[in-house]
């Protein structure tokens, strides 16, 4: 089924869009008025296919489903093209409740990675923009190392910011974990082939500009050198079109991976969807407070239904629905 949001000033305007977008056939399922300067929104469908899908829901629980789901992309502001292509998903399902109709839709239009906790031949590269994190996100995933018995170790390439080097130290000797630095590529392909144990090696790097093309070309050859595994660290609570910007850039780096800060600090994350889609990035995990130790949690598709269910209460909803309490 083809299933359509429209979102107008006036219903004539809206059903205009149903007519222009899926043509004469299409079947109005609801209408909304969203009080004030929002105006309408209409749900439709195409009636050449509404008709195979009856037996898997019942309209009236279809219409529910998507009403729901509809209102919660609203509320993160998941912009218009995005909130269609999700919402077309969710025709086929026939889900107790919102939150798992939510984690159908999303487990089919987004890819879910676990976190990387354990030893490999590639070393974990923190790369993105200033200021999103990526020096704690580097600690945090030393720490989860740590937690499940493995030997970690923590490079920074970051030390030449202010306050970088004095920060990684902080958090290597509270976690009881080598800290190293490399400046260079050459450097710190030379410290990691000089690591004597097997341990879990996350390298922090400097912030980088997603519009600067030759600092992000940079990233990527060092990456290449030393055989790195690339993870994007954004910041929740941005804009949906500058994260889908720069996740797109980033791409083109090279990194397929993806985990998303400062959700306790947010409450809207429609940025964190638009990444995902527009870089085609594997979401690992998202940062829920500044606690080095169960700051990092791991994502699937059922606790990110739940993350997106609006609450009242941020900080108390992140640890309840990921299970940090």
């Amino acid at each position: 089924m083809r299933l359509r949001s429209f979102t107008a000033e006036t219903l004539p305007d809206a059903m205009h869009q149903v007519r222009e977008e899926l043509g004469l056939d299409a079947v109005i399922l609801s209408t909304q008025e969203l009080g004030g300067a929002l105006g309408v929104k209409v749900m439709a469908a195409l009636d050449s296919d509404l008709d195979d899908e009856l037996d898997l829901q019942e309209p009236e629980n279809l219409i529910e489903t998507v009403d729901g789901l509809s209102e919660v992309l609203d509320y993160h502001q998941v912009p218009a093209p995005l909130a269609n292509r999700l919402l077309s998903n969710a025709s086929g399902l026939n889900a107790e409740d919102n939150v798992m109709a939510l984690a159908g839709v999303l487990d089919g239009a987004f890819d879910f990675a676990p976190l990387p906790t354990a030893a490999s031949k590639h070393p974990v590269m923190i790369i993105g923009p200033s200021g999103s994190g990526k020096t704690a996100t580097a600690a945090k995933l030393c720490a989860l190392a740590r937690l499940a018995g493995q030997d970690a170790s923590l490079i920074t390439m970051d030390a030449e910011k202010a306050g970088g080097m004095s920060q990684a130290e902080t958090f290597a000797a509270a976690l009881e974990v080598p800290l190293q630095r490399a400046d260079t590529a050459t450097a710190l392909s030379a410290v990691i082939a000089a690591s004597s144990k097997d341990p879990l090696i996350v390298i922090d790097t400097p912030g980088v500009s997603p519009y600067d093309e030759a600092a992000l070309q940079e990233l990527r050859e060092t990456a290449d050198k030393v055989g790195a595994q690339t993870i994007l660290v954004l910041p929740s609570g941005g804009d949906c079109y500058e994260q889908a910007e720069c996740a797109l850039a980033f791409r083109d780096a090279g990194t397929r991976h993806l985990i998303m800060t400062r959700l306790d600090s947010s409450r809207r994350y429609g940025g964190l969807l638009c990444a995902a889609h527009a870089g085609r990035f594997s979401l690992m995990g998202v940062g829920i407070s500044a606690q080095i130790g169960n700051g990092l949690a791991p994502i699937n598709p059922v606790s990110m239904a739940r993350l997106l269910q609006p609450a009242t209460n941020t900080q108390e909803h992140l640890s309840l629905v990921l299970g940090t309490l």
